[in-house]
């Protein structure tokens, strides 16, 4: 009998919880003072019942008027730098926290404290060596009575070439490419142009 009476009443404290939590985060855009009062009464409620909540939970809103935290729109975050005292300990020093948290809630002004995580600085990475690209540059054919489609370029090969031999590969395209221009122009055109077609008519 008395353990259907305990789990009756647990979940009726749940039911109550749930309903109270939820009921201030609906009703936080529409009215928020409701959704302070919700709140507010969700925290009253476990300390009635004698629970705790998980820290995020906890931190979610205000444990003065039950404000639920948003940064920048009703809640202040600054970090806080924590004043240790010098310890001839050196693993102390490792694990201790280094700074503080301090909570403000901008609808009533209360402020809390909260330790930061304590964890250990990562090691610097070496800095790693940048790979240069360097592609090869693409030559016009200098035959154009050809039909056949030119080769497809080679695929661009990583090397850790210098500025400078990449300079001097970019201006010999460049010449290669101004010869196979005015070779074109050199050549007399065969083919036949508008004149010969409509003569030809």
């Amino acid at each position: 009998m008395t353990s259907t009476s305990n789990n009756l009443q647990t979940h009726q404290q749940t039911n109550r919880l749930d309903f109270l939590f939820e009921a201030g985060h609906t009703m936080f855009s529409k009215c928020p003072s409701l959704s302070r009062y919700y709140m507010n009464e969700f925290q009253n409620t476990l300390t009635e019942y004698e629970l705790t909540a998980h820290k995020p939970i906890a931190r979610l809103s205000c444990k003065s008027c039950g404000q639920i935290n948003i940064p920048g729109l009703n809640h202040h975050i600054e970090i806080v730098q924590k004043k240790t005292k010098k310890k001839a300990n050196v693993v102390a020093k490792k694990t201790q926290s280094k700074n503080l948290i301090k909570s403000t809630c901008l609808a009533c002004g209360n402020t809390s404290l909260y330790h930061g995580s304590c964890k250990k600085k990562m090691p610097k990475l070496i800095m790693q060596k940048e790979i240069v690209i360097a592609e090869a540059p693409i030559v016009l054919a200098s035959n154009s009575s050809t039909s056949s489609p030119p080769p497809p370029p080679p695929p661009p090969t990583t090397t850790t070439t210098t500025d400078s031999s990449i300079k001097k590969k970019k201006n010999k395209g460049k010449k290669n490419n101004l010869k196979a221009l005015l070779s074109k122009q050199q050549k007399p055109n065969n083919s036949g142009g508008l004149g010969d077609f409509l003569s030809s008519l």
